[in-house]
């Protein structure tokens, strides 16, 4: 994948509270407002593989539209049983008025 960031949308697209899905390099990526914080994950419940554009967005979390898994979209990290399996981040800039989101891998560190 591109290391690049990928220009995806303006802030003026996206209200507080609102998401968005885009698809980047055939990657469906969900840009988040979080209060005016931006944040983008993979579209993609790791509970059932499905979207989670749409769900509830609060404190934070993202709430899957089809059992309600929830997920930090800072982190990745899903709360309770179903979200054992992280959602996968993706780094975000916001440069002037656009949103630009990268597909890099996240850094493995050997331990």
């Amino acid at each position: 994948m591109d290391n690049a960031f990928h220009r995806v949308m303006n802030i003026g697209d996206l209200q507080t509270g609102e998401s968005k899905a885009v698809q980047i390099e055939g990657l469906s990526v969900l840009v988040c407002n979080v209060n005016g914080e931006y944040l983008a994950v993979e579209n993609r419940c790791t509970h059932q593989n499905s979207a989670l554009e749409g769900g509830r967005i609060r404190n934070g979390m993202i709430s899957c539209p089809l059992h309600g898994v929830m997920f930090d979209l800072r982190t990745g990290c899903g709360r309770g049983p179903l979200g054992k399996v992280p959602l996968r981040t993706f780094p975000l800039q916001v440069i002037g008025h656009e949103i630009h989101v990268g597909l890099q891998e996240p850094a493995v560190t050997e331990g």
